[in-house]
């Protein structure tokens, strides 16, 4: 069976009036858009954990990349179904899928074009090991149009102008958001404490005169690098949305199980500390939710302080309780936690200009 694709005059004949504009969005394309990205992004978290654990041979052809891309195809079908099936209701074919899932469709080809590169870039350059595959040209290219499509859902929501909804209309963005978060802790992971929580609890250097400053600007990089990501992202989907109660939690959960997950052969003894992001969480939920009592701007660059500062220190005493201790002075892990806070106000005070919607 074929499928064509109608002229104007075609379509006219054919008893199809042409339609101008794009496509209405509904509920079924969001939530179908949703768990068609979530697959692509579970395919990538698998293949980062597969060369993490060295499950991988030198070889571009592995379970874990067909389950990537195997994903991004989906996506592609998906848009090229959306598109052709509109194209025959009377939209022009540049105009056949809802517009804010355009650039969707656009990072799902940019992938394909960024897999063959991949491609090549392994049979001339070789195969990338350690922190050389998170900052490899070819996987950044991945990235950045992995992010175009799974950025869709988040995307679409604050496009149409809404501010509130129910969980089932808010979560495709919160968890699209959660998903972004996600990628950029990923691609920075060798400075993460998620996925680095045994060098907390024991050196991985000797500890002398000449490497300590190295071992300790490591580890507070850690901390303060990740702190900003969640910081951004919990801040600019407040002033975009008014989140239910436990989308925070929801956010910060997540993205640490997944981190932790990364590295589970070595972090999976630490798993108590995923209380840290719960307690974090909770507070930053009950913060938002509280009356402001004043300046919106004031109420929400609280929040970005002190949810980081409260998870990072709530983090670093669930380690001393049940992790064996950590190795930092009490001066390292109470003032660090304290940056975590400080880090989190500062990009609070790039982002924070105006008072946040409030639910309906």
């Amino acid at each position: 069976m074929t499928v064509g694709v109608r002229s104007g005059s075609e379509a006219k004949a054919a008893g199809i009036s042409r339609r101008e504009g794009y496509p209405e969005l509904t509920p079924a394309f969001t939530w179908t858009a949703l768990i068609l990205a979530l697959w692509a992004f579970f395919g990538s978290v698998v293949d980062i954990n597969a060369h993490n654990h060295d499950f991988v041979d030198d070889t571009f052809f592995t379970p874990w990349h067909m389950l990537l891309y195997s994903g991004v195809a989906a996506n592609g079908l998906f848009y090229v179904i959306a598109q052709f099936r509109n194209v025959g209701r009377g939209h022009s074919l540049m105009k056949a899928l809802p517009k804010e899932y355009l650039l969707s469709f656009a990072g799902v080809l940019l992938f394909g074009l960024g897999g063959v590169f991949d491609l090549l870039w392994h049979e001339i350059f070789g195969f990338e090991a350690g922190v050389d595959a998170l900052v490899s040209p070819s996987h950044l290219l991945l990235v950045v149009s992995g992010m175009m499509f799974i950025s869709g859902p988040l995307r679409s929501f604050i496009s149409r102008g809404r501010t509130s909804g129910t969980w089932s209309e808010l979560l495709p963005p919160i968890a699209s958001a959660t998903a972004i978060l996600t990628i950029g802790t990923l691609f920075t992971l060798y400075t993460n404490v998620w996925t680095q929580l045994s060098r907390y609890v024991v050196p991985e250097l000797v500890i002398d005169a000449d490497t300590v400053r190295t071992l300790h600007a490591y580890t507070v990089a850690g901390v303060l690098i990740p702190a900003a990501l969640m910081v951004g992202t919990l801040i600019f989907l407040r002033q975009r949305i008014a989140l239910p109660f436990g989308a925070v939690t929801l956010v910060l959960f997540a993205n640490a199980l997944i981190m932790l997950y990364i590295r589970w052969e070595w972090n999976q003894v630490y798993l108590p500390v995923l209380l840290a992001p719960i307690i974090a969480g909770l507070l930053g939920d009950w913060l938002l939710a509280r009356p402001p009592g004043g300046s919106h701007v004031i109420a929400l660059r609280q929040f970005a302080f002190v949810v980081p500062a409260v998870y990072m220190l709530v983090l670093f005493i669930l380690l001393q309780l049940t992790g064996g201790g950590i190795w930092w002075t009490e001066h390292m892990w109470l003032g660090v936690s304290f940056m975590a806070g400080a880090s989190g106000l500062g990009v609070a005070a790039l982002l924070t200009t105006q008072p946040y919607p409030q639910a309906d």
